[in-house]
């Protein structure tokens, strides 16, 4: 057993959420910081490029949610076959999770012909769909080594290397920010520039993760002999990877569906709302990186017939998770103005934005709760209470409730609704928690391993 296993089967809890958890949270936030930098760049255009990188941001996130589907599964997966002893068949999961992506990369090529009819149902207005095409186009053609770069990001961290993840993730953000402004003002590229400058920058992670299994650097070798189109290895890796996948579609569906809802009252509401959007969205990041790093060291403990210390970890990853929003939150709030101001000198995006951003903030804090209580149901196999929740904060909750707010109260009803959406979501997590811990008399539902399977 190497010495990163070993953190994961005998360190102190807290220690190994922290060696797991913390190099997934720089990275995941390092990366929503060069997104935040490259809309920052990219505001200086004008109003309408900024709302043009906000209507394809949905799509940004959904097409690496493939890369999520099978990294975040497959980790899962691995993770408790490494804690069972099973690293032969943790090697055949893996090069067949790397494989299936590598396919599907290639089949989001499809996208590019209907780009204009997609970014026009997205919400584009005429003005806006000419930059949003030239900016997507390019994003959708990064795909090709995005995805795999994204689910080889999270199948590091079921053998423990998170720091190999985290050195991936923000040297892709480094080389995206310092090329940003080259491409977009030096090279006189405009948008395309930002497209250009991501795409590279996703290409390089790519390779410095590419090589860790190429060079055999990899505790499980990578093999691409031992892909498999077998139910075994996909009904694991889908239970878990769905649901994750679910979150990040959700969460570009319910950002369409409020660039649509806004879009009538103008691009200035529309690129406000995207400049919270993104600012919640690198936040969001912090919470889920921390939430990866809970969730391959449970997967492990359940593989490894340990729920004492799932039950430990568990507790522990509600507290830190918590308290993370709450601080996020207080920083959002107490500097909206000077946040917003800094990606726009329109007053009426600067108004809106600040609005969007405080009422996104308000119950940011239960999203720590909300994130690991997800997780665990997954990882512990409560595969159909895990999906529900993982669809309901931005999806269930959010959908009807946009639907509602706008008609009753316009743009403040938009803006507000994620925070009643939040609220909807951690009163039905806490009273599903409360009966399944009544149900099975023990500390978080979890009184024995076998006794989850398939709830």
């Amino acid at each position: 057993m190497n010495r990163r296993l070993e953190i994961m089967e005998s360190a102190p809890v807290s220690k190994a959420l922290a060696y797991l958890g913390l190099p997934t949270i720089v990275g995941l936030s390092v990366t929503g910081f060069y997104q935040l930098a490259v809309s920052f760049f990219v505001a200086q255009m004008g109003t309408q490029a900024m709302g043009a990188i906000s209507i394809v941001y949905p799509l940004v996130l959904i097409m690496p949610g493939i890369g999520l589907l099978f990294g975040n599964g497959g980790a899962a997966y691995i993770a408790e076959l490494l804690g069972a002893g099973e690293k032969e068949k943790a090697e055949t999961v893996l090069a067949s999770t790397i494989f299936y992506c590598i396919l599907l990369s290639v089949i989001t090529q499809l996208l590019l012909p209907a780009m204009p009819i997609l970014l026009v149902h997205m919400g584009a207005s005429s003005g806006v769909l000419p930059l949003a095409l030239e900016y997507g186009q390019i994003l959708v053609i990064s795909f090709l080594f995005h995805i795999p770069s994204v689910c080889m990001n999270n199948l590091v961290r079921a053998e423990g290397n998170a720091s190999l993840s985290m050195i991936s993730q923000m040297t892709g953000a480094v080389l995206n920010v310092v090329l940003t402004p080259i491409f977009l003002f030096g090279f006189g590229w405009g948008i395309r520039g930002a497209a250009a400058s991501a795409a590279v920058a996703q290409f390089t992670a790519f390779c410095i993760l590419a090589q860790y299994y190429l060079r055999g650097k990899s505790y499980l070798k990578l093999d691409f002999r031992k892909v498999r189109f077998q139910w075994w290895i996909l009904e694991p890796v889908l239970k878990i990877g769905v649901p994750l996948l679910c979150i990040n579609l959700f969460q570009s569906i319910s950002m369409a569906a409020a660039n649509i809802a806004a879009a009538p009252y103008g691009d200035a509401v529309v690129a406000g709302l995207g400049i919270s959007n993104r600012v919640i969205g690198m936040t969001t990041l912090a919470v889920t990186g921390f939430s990866r790093g809970y969730q391959t060291f449970i997967s492990y403990c359940y593989g490894a017939g340990r729920p004492d210390r799932i039950r430990q970890a568990t507790k522990t990853a509600y507290l830190w998770g918590m308290l993370g929003g709450l601080a996020i939150a207080v920083v959002q709030i107490g500097f909206s103005g000077g946040i917003v101001s800094a990606f726009s000198n329109d007053a009426e995006v600067i108004s809106v934005g600040v609005q969007a951003l405080v009422a996104g903030s308000l119950l940011f804090f239960t999203y720590g709760f909300q994130s690991m209580a997800t997780v665990y149901l997954l990882c512990i196999r409560y595969s159909k209470a895990g999906f529900v929740f993982s669809i309901f904060r931005q999806g269930l909750a959010f959908l009807p409730l946009l639907f509602l707010f706008d008609r009753l109260f316009a743009v403040t009803g938009i803006l507000y609704t994620q925070a009643v959406a939040d609220l909807v979501t951690t009163v039905l997590l806490l009273l599903f928690l409360g009966v399944t811990k009544r149900n099975t008399q023990s500390p978080l539902g979890l009184s024995t391993m076998s006794n989850q399977k398939n709830t």
